[in-house]
């Protein structure tokens, strides 16, 4: 009975510290051009607060505590195809920070154009501001669909032009979502008031002889 009660509270536990993903499409269809750009799903500057444009297309600095976005530069939001695209300025070439609205384990995008061979830097930070990972992705001619994975979890991404003169354009964005909580302290002071229900049954059954 004892091993039974243990088994039942171990499967209470596991209940209460959910953890789950879920595939969030962020939508632009109401942005509009401006230095901070918000869309459902994630929001968009050039820089966060901590960071410096530098040369117009690069970044200089770290993100400062909380990760929050800072208004400088522009961003243009242009329909194209289907949906509405962002493009930093100037000419298309400028860096581009988004601030997701919760944390993410992968991000995919379509961007274009290129001018091969050129690439784009891509730093993942977390809601702190501290930096997850960094990447270095090569700019293919065209529009084409990019995918982050793999590199930790994260709340917020800054791409920046390595050297592509024809610029880029970000558009049809999304990115993997990912939650996890931690039982709060009255649900833990249940869970072993309830371990200790158990048991007390566990032993009186014992003395009276019950399965």
């Amino acid at each position: 009975m004892l091993k039974r009660a243990l088994t039942i509270l171990g499967t209470l536990v596991a209940l209460s510290v959910p953890g789950w993903s879920s595939t969030v499409s962020i939508d632009l269809s109401g942005a509009v051009t401006g230095t901070v750009v918000s869309g459902v799903g994630a929001s968009f500057a050039e820089t966060f607060a901590g960071q410096t444009i530098v040369g117009g297309t690069g970044i200089s600095g770290s993100p400062t505590n909380a990760l929050t976005l800072l208004g400088s530069g522009t961003l243009d939001v242009a329909f194209f195809g289907s949906s509405n695209s962002i493009l930093p300025e100037p000419g298309n070439q400028g860096p581009l920070s988004i601030l997701l609205g919760s944390n993410a384990n992968s991000f995919t995008w379509t961007m274009g154009f290129g001018n091969p061979p050129s690439s784009i830097s891509v730093s993942l930070f977390a809601a702190n501001g501290s930096l997850v990972n960094s990447s270095v992705l090569s700019i293919l001619d065209g529009y084409n669909v990019y995918t982050l994975s793999g590199l930790g979890t994260f709340r917020g991404l800054t791409f920046f032009n390595n050297n592509d003169p024809a610029g880029v354009r970000f558009t049809e964005m999304s990115y993997n979502s990912v939650t996890s909580s931690v039982p709060e302290p009255a649900t833990v002071g249940t869970l072993i008031g309830g371990l200790i229900l158990l048991v007390g049954l566990a032993r009186r059954r014992s003395k009276l002889g019950l399965a």
